[in-house]
């Protein structure tokens, strides 16, 4: 009696095995499902490979110091921006955050421009630049050791 129940019992499980019902109801398909897409979804995508990347602007960006370009009478958003100029970088007031989040791929100051950092002896607007006092019979090197110790000495540095 056994042998036959052993026998019967392995029977039953390799017919649940073989008659496994599916998970769900509907059919597999065999169909690519990227062919299904909008017509003009190959020219929006070629167009929006050929734009320029938006800036990326962090939180320690400022867009009142920042002269951000223009659409209309408001400033532009920052998706918008490379549309309007696509040459615009907007300027940090911390530069490491902006290398730290894009990588380096983006400089955290414009080199010219309305927003490039002013150079010493620089003022917004003028081109010249501020020599230093000479003082008779001092070289070089003594002159940069007196306006290295001044400069510390009142913070400027």
């Amino acid at each position: 009696m056994s042998s036959a129940r052993a026998l019967f019992r392995t029977a039953r499980c390799s017919t649940i095995t073989t008659n496994v019902r599916p998970f769900s109801t509907t059919r597999t398909r065999f169909v690519n499902t990227n062919d299904r897409h909008h017509d003009t979804a190959d020219a929006y995508r070629k167009y929006q490979m050929e734009k320029p990347l938006n800036p990326h602007m962090t939180n320690t960006n400022s867009t009142i110091a920042n002269e951000m370009p223009s659409v209309g009478k408001d400033s532009a958003p920052p998706e918008l921006i490379t549309s309007v100029d696509p040459e615009f970088t907007p300027k940090d007031s911390t530069p490491h955050n902006t290398d730290r989040m894009t990588g380096g791929t983006q400089t955290p100051a414009p080199d010219s421009g309305p927003n490039a950092d002013l150079n010493v002896g620089e003022i917004e607007g003028g081109t010249f630049r501020v020599e230093p006092l000479r003082r008779t019979g001092e070289d070089i090197n003594t002159m940069r050791a007196r306006l290295l110790y001044q400069s510390r000495k009142r913070g400027t540095l």
